[in-house]
């Protein structure tokens, strides 16, 4: 992995790995954006209900997206790109603050992509910029029991399960178990030597 400038003004700098750019999300992207977060397959899984049109994609990168790095103290996060390719084929962000040092790590990826390694490349990329550069105590992921891919992911980067909130209620209003992942910093440090 390879880090492309200075984090600055809570903005991430772009990162290079073996086959990914990680880079700021534009208004340009939102296109692209909309082409995996209309689906009910993505968005569901991740927490949220299909974002219903291309307007509504617009006004999240333009209005609500800005509002929530503020109010969250997060810093941004990253489109997906192939190398070579400049369009965002699906997104990876620290999505919550918990406490400090801890944040919450979230991602979605479009179904044409899904099966070739790319989000485990895409989060091995950000942990690294979660411990080194945001010097975080520790990373969380939380997601649906149902929501195989992403606990897959976690698994490999090495995260524990650590909770299992049962019967929880998701945004379709389906019952389900909350599962909560996390990974400390000495935990990921020991994977590196």
């Amino acid at each position: 992995m390879r880090i492309l400038g200075k984090f600055e003004n809570n903005i991430l700098p772009d990162v290079e790995t073996e086959r990914l750019i990680l880079r700021q999300r534009k208004l340009s992207d939102a296109e692209d954006i909309f082409a995996y977060a209309k689906l009910a397959e993505v968005s569901y899984p991740a927490g949220f209900p299909p974002v219903a049109t291309l307007e509504d994609e617009v006004t999240y990168l333009r209005d609500i997206y800005p509002k929530n790095l503020a109010e969250k103290k997060i810093p941004s996060g990253y489109g997906i790109t192939l190398k070579g390719q400049d369009k965002v084929i699906g997104s990876i962000d620290f999505n919550n603050r918990h406490a400090d040092g801890v944040m919450e790590m979230g991602y979605l990826l479009h179904p044409d992509y899904w099966g070739q390694g790319i989000m485990t490349e895409a989060a091995s990329a950000l942990i690294e910029v979660g411990f080194d550069l945001l010097q975080l105590h520790k990373i969380e992921i939380g997601c649906y029991d149902y929501n195989q891919g992403s606990r897959r992911i976690a698994e490999k980067m090495g995260f524990t399960l650590e909770a299992t909130i049962r019967d929880r209620q998701d945004v379709q209003g389906k019952r389900c178990d909350d599962l909560r992942y996390g990974l400390l910093r000495s935990e990921w440090e020991r994977t590196k030597k």
